[in-house]
């Protein structure tokens, strides 16, 4: 039997050609048939590089990266300030999470999750989850996430209802005026702004 052997390390710049290969890999992936097609073409390896390289530059966000044998299988970014509607002093956000399918089922997602508190010495995590989207909803229930039983939604052609999840049982707040101007992911915004 062959066993990986996984590292999550800080993402360096020897590896952003190959986090974006899996950024945008995963992107098409998971949001084929779900967003529209312009926004799911917009990710491009190229796109998804320059947002790596921005993303160096941002001290908000950690970006860690799963490797097994020097190839990236996976990445999370974390905000060290939650995006708006996230009113909630002492949280971090958990802006994406993202493992190559041939590699689901093997602790990754959760391994890096865990090296993602860790980094940012934050594990009051706050993330959202789009609806469509029940294999990411069971992983975080499964790690010990919780809905809050709050929702939004993204424009992004049409509208799509975003959960929100923590891993502790309070409720995040909310309110009504702050869920319209959420800002959505930087991939998401940057790729609606590149069409």
């Amino acid at each position: 039997m062959n066993r990986m052997t996984i590292r999550v390390v800080p993402i360096e710049s020897q590896w952003f050609e190959q986090k974006a290969q899996v950024q945008s890999r995963t992107w098409h992936e998971l949001n084929q048939g779900h967003i529209p097609q312009e926004i799911v073409d917009a990710i491009t390896p190229e796109f998804a590089l320059k947002l790596t390289r921005n993303a160096a530059h941002n001290h908000n966000q950690v970006t860690l990266i799963a490797l097994n044998d020097d190839q990236v299988i996976g990445f999370t970014e974390l905000l060290r300030t939650p995006r708006p509607p996230i009113d909630r002093p002492g949280a971090a956000e958990l802006a994406s999470l993202y493992v190559l399918t041939d590699h689901h089922h093997n602790g990754i997602g959760r391994m890096l999750v865990e090296a993602g508190k860790r980094a940012i010495g934050n594990d009051r995590l706050v993330l959202w989850v789009m609806a469509f989207n029940t294999n990411a909803q069971g992983f975080y229930r499964h790690i010990g996430f919780h809905e809050t039983g709050h929702t939004q939604t993204e424009d992004m052609g049409s509208e799509l209802e975003m959960i929100n999840y923590t891993p502790l049982k309070r409720s995040t707040r909310v309110t009504t005026s702050q869920v319209a101007s959420r800002p959505a992911h930087p991939a998401i915004t940057d790729a609606l702004h590149a069409i």
